[in-house]
Order: structure tokens, then sequence, then C-alpha cells
């Protein structure tokens, strides 16, 4: 079930809200409505969706 960001009035996907969820369970409201709409920006402005792809890649040569 997505979370809804009371903050920023949106419903945030469950991978997002998931990245911003602390150890006791709480999602951290501000950030993950940001994050969300980051994530729907960069999917309908070419140029932030070749960011964001630029990032999740080097992010994940990162990661072990």
């Amino acid at each position: 079930m997505p979370f809804f960001s009371k903050f920023y009035e949106i419903e945030v996907r469950d991978k997002i809200a998931k990245e911003f969820t602390d150890s006791s369970g709480e999602v951290d409201d501000m950030m993950a409505g940001l994050h969300e709409i980051r994530a729907r920006l960069s999917e309908e402005d070419t140029w932030l969706k070749k960011l964001h792809d630029n990032l999740r890649e080097k992010e994940t040569k990162i990661s072990p």
C-alpha cells in the first residue's frame, strides 16, 4: 500500500517510502514526498530522466 505524504499531499511509491523508513517503521513524510515529486518530474522531463538514470547507475556501481 502506497504511503501518503501529508506534507505534499501525494501518494509515495512503496520503493521510495521504504528508502525513508527508519528502524521503528516511521516514514520521513517530507523526504519521501520530496523524492516522489523528484521521481515524477524526472519521468516527465527528458533531461531530468537522463540525470536520474545516471545517478542510479553510479549508485548501483557503488552498492555492494
